[in-house]
């Protein structure tokens, strides 16, 4: 029976390390948001709030009618 060895290098990242990931993250998605106006944007959030909305509705209903159905059950 052959035994298949792997090595692996485990890199632990120090603080400042991950801090200057998140700035590169930053700088990398600071050119794309810049080229998005500000109309675009609230029109986009404002459907995103449209649809969010019309999501939570029908749980919120059936959560209603489950409370209703317990209230007239027979104990």
């Amino acid at each position: 029976m052959n035994a298949i060895t792997v090595k692996r290098t485990i890199v632990r990242r120090t603080r400042p390390q991950r801090l200057a990931t998140r700035q590169s993250f930053r700088e990398l998605a600071r050119p794309y948001l810049a080229g998005e106006s500000a109309v675009e944007f609230t029109i986009e959030a404002l459907l995103f709030a449209v649809i969010v909305a019309m999501s939570a509705w029908p749980i919120f209903a059936v959560a209603s009618a489950l409370s209703e159905f317990v209230q007239r059950a027979p104990a």
